[in-house]
């Protein structure tokens, strides 16, 4: 510095030679040098970049989510035709108790429908799951005897990300059912399947063709016949038993018993009795579909759906493109005449509208940002080189990640989650290039170095400095890695932040060598004639700066008190923002649940749906209505919860192209729909991807022992609900069943008849179950064969009360005689559960809250838990909210976790960059004064608390530090070449102005276009799908850094003085303390 000084005070010639011995002398990062000095090599190798870039980018996999396997297996029982509460008591509890003793299990959640059991299994991270799916299916084998005798499939399943199918269609012709199915089955799914990258194809809302026996109640009382009867007799004469083996010589033969029916006149013609009495007289036998109990329609259309799953290894984006070519082909064969499809969910447009997202950031981002510096800069060759760092940098990450890949280190795809990671780091791929630029300008400009030594010295300058501030910025993201592969359910937000480190880091990383090796290599050729003009306005802001810096550092204690204020002021405006535990949806549109009276007849909720249509149908453009699907189910009643019954979805407009957000439209729809008596409407956001994602409510779980003290503890919990003002619909599994009759069995009189209650619920089962009661095969499949009463013969109670059982004849004669099922038997109508819930073997009521009139559904988290706080409970029942409440609890716990190891990491590196204990702690303040612009933007801007938010805390921890690591840096520099600390603190401020404001401005620019749907929806869209998810992290992250840039150019010079003043105090302390003894043994 001393030697700079005296050349600028010498002659044109020694001024000359002096600077070019002082440059000479830097010492030089020997990266930097080779760079500067192999130009060709590095020209060569960056062109080998670019091309290998390329390559990498058409073979990275693009998936819609990232590539995981969940910690829970999911067990699942198809059951037809039974009670929730009949299937809990003999599926679920065998199945609890044999699961509930595996290892590792953190959690089992069980439910009981009218269909189905299953039960979900969540084991504790760092699980085995290959072995414990192993241990789950041994354990269900144990136990399968004990299990109903007629449970046919037992489905044991891991969710997998390449479970969400790429594309969703709707598929509608003027066919008949039969023309439909052969279609489907022979035509339709294997075209798709054996498409490449195809791992699946499913068609539902599709009626499968079975055999019917249908019997006929009259003719079997006429002839004394008897349901368990003629279900014995069917199932003794069609069978298919393996009989051993026999030798004939060196030949070994299998003997097999081959009694299946092969055609429905076998079974018409099959002999009840010895009196000549056949199947075909008290029954039909035919072919035929079973009752239709669901209409699907889409666009007013009915239509059944069309699913289909991608290959784990596949290209999104190509296999979408290939199944709806296919499906173009199909329209035009013969066989697919009059075929429409609609596509409705397709996640490849949301990939590509990522990818368009990314460019359109780099483009609007890394212009504002690049226009920005030549303003600062003044040079159009020195901008020209920064704004190459930035393709430069993502064509490195496409190489690294692909690498990455093939080498096993990482599964890291291109998907929404790592085009976010994309997107958050092109705000900083500019930040290390501006900081070598700026350093190499300066010793150009205002130092005088030839072009050659500017580069080796400027970057060289800053090279420790940069890496230090890269590694901290990558620190950051380290904890994101490790808990985004751990654990969180399904729809736990911390699963893809895996994806969003990593892609962040090789970003980060890819800039860092960039501003290296390529910025001073091509700094060294284009800034050999570059004028000397300076930026007037900048030496203005340099003046003022360095007065208003000596002012603070005269006035530190008072400028401290003033900034700790700010500071815990801001840090309670911080906590009083509410925190939202709802995952932004992936996408925009919303359902609509349709509760109606269970005596509205089916043409008359045909007729209600239709109407509702209608109104949606004639406002689609005011509405921004892309698609209106709904369905309709038999039984009417209530439609709980978010799974299944009578409901629309309503798909809108894509957000780019939409003026108005999903709560609105959905507040429109709500005030839109009919009044109609006993009909309820009930409106919430549909879920896309995982679940959880997507509610505008919460849960409010009521665990205890007995399910009947459960149902008598739902009014009073939901009373209390229903007196929060904000609260809109509450709902639950006791309130949603449907009417059921029991039946109560007469035991004196059953067995008077010689018969066991057992016998009697046989009798009733085989007259009204529609499962398969065995497999019937044709020539092209296996279909099923089910017997059961006529339709027109099961509708009412009375037919029910005259069903036919064969009883023993009282006075001993004969085979018996033939009693209405009344006579042994009483009838009772009354409300069942629609669901039975279980929790680790405990009973359960799930209570679903939403918030009315549009309000945010984390602003019911308070007033629940105020509501509830002094409900009354007998012992050992207990309230708590949701599962998704807790899994948001997990993520805020792992994010404060995060924040501390990104903390620690972040010390441990500037200690020894520094080589220093206590300088660290002075830069890390810049993190606490972020918080200022943080809870002022957030409050300013209504948004919550969330899993976001929280990344955006955890990203500026590791963005804030970075000014400061360069400003300290060059301040201990300049006083190591002997100028006192209070010059050196004003006048390494000054020197460090320009890329620090350059840096702070040009990231702040690059990430515009993350937040601005907050601030401009009619230009950008509205804040939703993804922009739902990137948009609180870009808004945290501009506040912060905002606030955080223009404190840390006053407070962090002025706390470092502080320190420095504290640890002179210290060292004054120790050399008295030791200088005092040794005066006294001298």
């Amino acid at each position: 510095m001393e030697s700079q000084e005296a050349g600028l005070r010498a002659g044109p010639e020694e001024q000359e030679a002096a600077l070019q011995e002082a440059a000479a002398h830097v010492p030089v990062h020997p990266l930097i040098r080779f760079a500067v000095e192999r130009r060709v090599t590095m020209f060569m190798a960056t062109l080998g970049v670019l091309v290998l870039g390329w390559l990498s980018l058409t073979r990275l996999p693009l998936e819609f989510l990232p590539l995981f396997q969940s910690s829970n297996i999911s067990v699942r029982v198809p059951y037809q035709s039974s009670s929730p509460e009949e299937i809990a008591r003999s599926i679920i509890w065998p199945l609890e108790d044999s699961l509930g003793t595996i290892n590792g299990v953190r959690l089992l959640r069980s439910r009981a429908s009218g269909s189905s059991a299953s039960v979900d299994i969540e084991f504790q991270d760092g699980t085995d799951m290959e072995l414990a799916a192993v241990d789950v299916r041994d354990r269900i084998d144990r136990v399968r005897n004990e299990l109903p005798s007629d449970v046919e499939q037992i489905y044991v399943r891991r969710f997998e990300s390449t479970d969400i199918p790429v594309l969703r269609s709707s598929l509608s012709a003027p066919w008949d059912q039969d023309e439909l199915n052969d279609f489907v089955e022979d035509v339709l799914l294997p075209r798709i399947e054996r498409l490449e990258g195809v791992a699946q194809a499913e068609v539902w809302g599709m009626l499968s063709r079975e055999l019917r026996i249908e019997l006929l109640p009259d003719r079997m009382a006429a002839h004394g016949v008897d349901v368990r009867e003629l279900r014995q007799t069917l199932q003794d004469n069609h069978v298919n038993v393996s009989g051993g083996y026999l030798r004939e010589g060196s030949r070994r033969l299998l003997v097999r018993t081959v009694g299946e029916f092969r055609a429905p006149d076998e079974i018409r013609d099959l002999p009840i009795r010895g009196d000549g009495l056949r199947v075909g007289d008290v029954a039909d036998v035919k072919f035929g579909y079973p009752d239709k109990y669901e209409y699907n329609f889409l666009n007013g259309t009915e239509a059944i759906n069309l699913s289909v799953n991608k290959a784990s290894d596949a290209n999104l984006l190509e296999v979408v493109n290939r199944v709806k070519t296919e499906l173009a082909a199909i329209q035009q064969t013969p066989e697919g005449e009059g075929l429409e499809f609609r596509h409705f969910h397709d996640t490849s447009v949301d990939v590509r509208q990522g990818l368009t997202e990314l460019g359109r950031s780099g483009l609007i981002g890394g212009g504002l940002a690049i226009v920005f510096m030549f303003l600062f800069l003044r040079k159009f060759r020195t901008t020209l080189l920064v704004a190459l760092a930035v393709p430069l940098s993502l064509v490195m990450t496409f190489v690294m990640m692909y690498l990455g890949r093939q080498a096993g280190v990482t599964e890291i795809t291109l998907n929404v989650m790592s085009l976010m990671g994309l997107m958050l780091a092109i705000g900083m791929l500019l930040d290390n290039s501006i900081v070598v630029i700026e350093s190499i300008f300066r010793h150009r400009q205002e130092l005088g170095a030839n072009a050659k030594y500017a580069a080796l010295g400027g970057a060289s300058d800053v090279a420790m400095p940069i890496i230090c501030s890269t590694m901290t910025t990558m620190c950051v993201f380290v904890p994101l890695i490790f808990f985004g592969s751990g654990g969180g359910g399904p729809g736990s937000f911390s699963r893809f932040m895996g994806d969003i480190g990593t892609t962040v880091c090789v970003v980060m990383l890819g800039s860092l060598v960039i501003s290296l090796t390529v910025v001073p290599m091509i700094a060294a050729i284009l800034l050999r004639s570059e004028s000397k003009r300076r930026f007037k306005l900048l030496d203005r802001m340099n003046e003022l700066y360095g007065r208003t810096l000596g002012f603070t550092l005269r006035h530190r204690f008072v400028f401290t008190m003033v900034i700790g204020a700010l500071l815990y002021g801001s840090w309670v405006l911080y906590n009083s923002i509410e925190r939202s535990f709802n995952q932004p949806s992936q996408g925009r549109a919303l359902t609509v649940f349709v509760e109606t009276p269970r005596q509205m007849g089916m043409e008359e909720r045909l007729a209600l749906y239709d109407e509702v249509y209608a109104m949606l149908d004639s406002r689609r453009d005011e509405w921004e209505i892309a698609d209106i699907a709904h369905q309709v189910r038999r039984g009417g009643g209530r439609s709980r919860g978010y799974g299944g019954g009578n409901r629309f979805e309503v798909y809108l407009k894509p957000e780019e192209v939409s003026e108005l957000s999903t709560d609105e439209v959905t507040e429109l729809i709500r005030e839109a729909m009919p009044r109609r008596v006993g009909v309820l409407f009930k409106l919430a956001r549909t879920e896309f991807g995982p679940p959880g994602s997507g509610r505008s409510g919460m849960d409010v779980e009521l665990i205890g022992d007995d399910v009947g003290t459960l149902e008598l503890l739902v009014p009073r919990i939901t009373e209390r609900l229903r007196q929060i003002p904000i609260v809109g619909d509450i709902d639950n599994s006791f309130e949603s069943g449907d009417d059921e009759i029991r039946v109560s069995v007469n035991r004196e009189r059953a067995l008077q008849g010689g018969l066991s209650s057992q016998a009697v619920a046989m009798t009733v089962n085989g007259a009204l179950s529609s499962r398969s009661l065995a497999y019937f095969k044709t020539a092209e499949r296996e279909i099923g064969m089910v017997m059961q009463y006529r339709e027109e013969d099961r509708e009412t109670l009375d037919q029910l009360k005259k069903m036919p059982v064969q009883v023993a004849d009282p006075n001993g004669e004969g085979a018996g005689v033939t009693l209405p099922i009344s006579s042994l038997a009483s009838f009772r109508v009354q409300s069942g559960p629609s669901e039975v819930e279980r929790e680790n073997r405990r009973s359960k009521v799930e209570i679903d809250v939403t918030a009315a009139g549009g309000t945010p559904g984390f602003m019911l988290r308070r007033p629940v838990q105020m509501a509830l706080a002094d409900v009354p409970l007998p012992p050992g029942y207990e309230w708590s909210l949701g599962r998704r409440f807790m899994e948001a609890e997990e993520d805020a716990s792992r994010a404060v976790l995060a924040m501390i190891l990104a903390v620690v990491l972040i010390y441990m590196i500037m200690a020894a960059l520094f080589e220093d204990f206590l300088q660290p702690f002075t830069i890390m303040l810049s993190i606490p004064f972020a918080f200022i612009g943080v809870g002022l933007i957030m409050y300013l801007a209504g948004q919550p608390r969330s899993d976001s938010s929280n990344m955006g805390l955890l990203i500026l921890a590791g963005i804030v530090v970075n000014n400061a690591i360069v400003l300290i840096d060059h301040i201990n520099r300049l006083r190591r070449e002997g100028i006192a600390r209070d010059k050196a603190i004003v006048l390494g401020g000054k020197n460090r102005l320009r890329p620090i404001l350059m840096t702070a401005v040009t990231t702040i620019l690059g990430l515009s276009p993350m937040v601005a749907p907050f601030f401009l929806p009619q230009v950008f869209g509205q804040p939703e799908g993804r922009a739902a998810f990137w948009a609180p992290v870009g808004l945290v992250i501009l506040g912060g850094l905002t606030t955080s840039t223009f404190l840390t150019l006053l407070v962090i010079p002025t706390v470092y003085s502080l320190v420095d003043d504290v640890k002179l105090f210290v060292q004054r302390v120790v050399r008295a303390a030791v200088t005092v003894p040794r005066r006294k043994m001298a």
